[in-house]
């Protein structure tokens, strides 16, 4: 089967701005925030979509969305997603969250959490400072790009290779992706670790589960330490070979945790 083909792409519209989305499957509904670098199929997505409804938007200013015209707050990226998928005429769902888009989950379940069954959360870019971060230089890149530093041209940016099990990631889809990137990180605010996050982790009751690769590249091995120490009741499964993408690096081990966790 090539890769997303039952995949089927649309847009909704909340508070003026566009939100496409790939959606998949019946059943139980598994709505999917994806990394920055925005909408992206994956086998684990396809294995999911035969027992889930699988629906991934985009957050504003990400990917092919309305452009942003100015710094947009986490909290309102999150009210902006809530009524997208309300209007798509979602009331509860299981929620996804993918590197930032783990940041933009964590969100959306603080502001809407009797609308959210549980989460599970891919290498999130949540609660992450300069300890957790393998190169710390990565946030002062961010905040470079805040300040106003011009988005940097890709066309001589070295491409690491396809990993094995992701051969269409080629230079080309690999600049594609850091441009996108750095157009929505210099329009975020970057709350990954906000206080009003950190109190919702104590006292949410939502099941949340982490999923978090041995091979993990961007985020260090003692995050998943971390993460429980911060969120109550929190659960976390190391996934052995897997990378920062762990739906196309061990996209087996990937859906079992998934549908175990969602039950």
């Amino acid at each position: 089967m090539t890769l997303g083909e039952n995949f089927t792409r649309g847009v909704v519209e909340a508070f003026g701005y566009k939100i496409p989305y790939i959606e998949a499957g019946e059943g139980e509904v598994l709505i999917s925030l994806p990394g920055s670098a925005g909408l992206e199929l994956s086998t684990a997505k396809d294995a999911l979509a035969k027992s889930y409804r699988v629906i991934e938007l985009d957050p504003p200013g990400w990917g092919e969305t309305t452009p942003l015209e100015g710094r947009m707050r986490q909290r309102d990226v999150a009210i902006v997603l809530a009524a997208a998928i309300q209007e798509m005429g979602i009331d509860s769902y299981h929620l996804l969250g993918t590197s930032m888009g783990g940041t933009n989950a964590y969100w959306l379940a603080s502001q809407y959490p009797d609308r959210i069954k549980s989460i599970i959360l891919e290498a999130p870019m949540l609660f992450t400072g300069p300890d957790e971060l393998i190169d710390p230089s990565a946030l002062q890149m961010i905040e470079a790009l805040v300040g106003g530093m011009p988005i940097p041209d890709m066309s001589g940016y070295p491409a690491p290779p396809p990993h094995p099990n992701k051969p269409w990631a080629d230079e080309a889809f690999f600049r594609e992706q850091m441009r996108r990137r750095f157009v929505m990180m210099a329009k975020s605010d970057h709350s990954y670790d906000a206080p009003e996050l950190r109190a919702f982790a104590q006292t949410s009751e939502i099941p949340t589960l982490l999923l978090f690769g041995t091979e993990e590249e961007i985020l260090n091995q003692g995050y998943p330490e971390h993460f429980k120490s911060l969120v109550r009741g929190g659960k976390v499964s190391i996934l052995e070979g897997g990378i920062h993408d762990l739906q196309n690096s061990v996209p087996d081990a990937f859906v079992a945790e998934v549908k175990a966790h969602i039950g």
